[in-house]
């Protein structure tokens, strides 16, 4: 009778163990290192890609699903930790027959004879794949934002020194630079709110700049502007920044000077892309129309920062093509550029 109520407690006290490994997703395995007999888990099979019960459980059916090139780092783990009598804590990947890769973080202790020759060891694996592919996102997060950090930063600086040089007194310089800012800022805001496989469109773009100075409505229908293209031309994240900085400025001179300052005036901004290139390369034609050329600051004298950064700057970081005109009847801008592979 004794007997009996020691196994139902020990079944009973097995099966709470089975149900809570279950519930925590750990996978047991229990080795007996004397007779190579080996027991896992539910867990355990299915963590290494195992259906239950498909193979018996082994030291070699283990091995054969370590990860070829942690397999000799994760044996000297065990061989260590048998040595020195300390716990086995050993994190090392798991290929399936499907062909992807798991990772598992496993904790075991072995336990010896009289002899001090061990006998058995307990273990428990937990699979760490979702965490590892976190940390690794973290990592290109933190990569991205630095990247990020130093190309602003180096814009900011470049921009204030053009301005400066560009403004006669105080408050044209603030006046000037505040715009410029906002521009950047409204670029910022696009690139905060993407994951990280997606990325800015030029409709967005091109949208976003002349929403802001009024031109056209969210749809980017105006009176006076057509735009044309795709929607969906992925940009390149590193290009975005300048490339809107550029698009603020024709819109400001157009806004100040041009197609949009005058009744008559008209802007007409058609881009497409060019697959054939490789990487793909998308063509931007700004064209302005209707402007009456002879009035004050529609033709401007010498090249202001607007004219710089497209003729110079989108050449040099962008690996762009451009070309910009003054017609007898307003502004013409040619702007081709590289654009994600995607």
């Amino acid at each position: 009778m004794e007997r009996a109520r020691t196994e139902a407690a020990l079944s009973k006290s097995e099966e709470r163990l089975r149900l809570g490994a279950q519930v925590a997703q750990f996978g047991l395995w229990d080795w007996n290192v004397s007779t190579g007999e080996v027991t896992w888990s539910d867990e355990h099979f299915l963590m290494q890609g195992y259906a239950v019960g498909e193979v018996a459980p082994s030291y070699e059916a283990w091995a054969a699903r370590v990860h070829p090139d942690d397999i000799a780092e994760t044996e000297a783990a065990l061989a260590h930790a048998c040595e020195t009598r300390t716990e086995f804590v050993h994190e090392f990947r798991s290929l399936h027959p499907d062909g992807s890769m798991h990772w598992l973080s496993a904790r075991g202790r072995y336990f010896y004879d009289e002899a001090g020759l061990p006998v058995r060891m307990i273990g428990a694996m937990l699979e760490t794949t979702e965490r590892r592919r976190w940390g690794d996102r973290q990592q290109v997060l933190m990569a991205e934002l630095q990247h990020r950090t130093r190309n602003i930063l180096s814009v900011v600086g470049a921009m204030y020194e053009r301005t400066r040089s560009d403004s006669p007194d105080l408050a044209t310089l603030d006046a000037k630079y505040a715009d410029r800012l906002a521009a950047l800022a409204r670029v910022q805001g696009l690139l905060s709110r993407l994951e990280e496989s997606e990325r800015i469109t030029f409709d967005e773009l091109i949208r976003m700049e002349l929403v802001a100075m009024g031109a056209v409505d969210a749809q980017g229908r105006g009176d006076r502007v057509v735009l044309d293209g795709p929607d969906g031309v992925r940009m390149r994240s590193s290009t975005v920044q300048t490339l809107a900085l550029a698009l603020h400025e024709l819109g400001t001179n157009a806004h100040k000077y041009g197609a949009l300052s005058q009744a008559g005036g008209r802007l007409r901004v058609r881009w497409h892309l060019q697959p054939s290139h490789r990487p793909p390369r998308l063509r931007i034609e700004w064209t302005e129309s209707g402007v009456d050329m002879s009035r004050s600051g529609a033709k401007p004298a010498g090249a202001g920062y607007g004219r710089e950064l497209i003729e110079c700057a989108l050449p040099y970081q962008l690996d762009a093509e451009t070309r910009y005109e003054l017609g007898a009847d307003g502004v013409r801008c040619i702007i081709e550029l590289p654009v994600s592979e995607s």
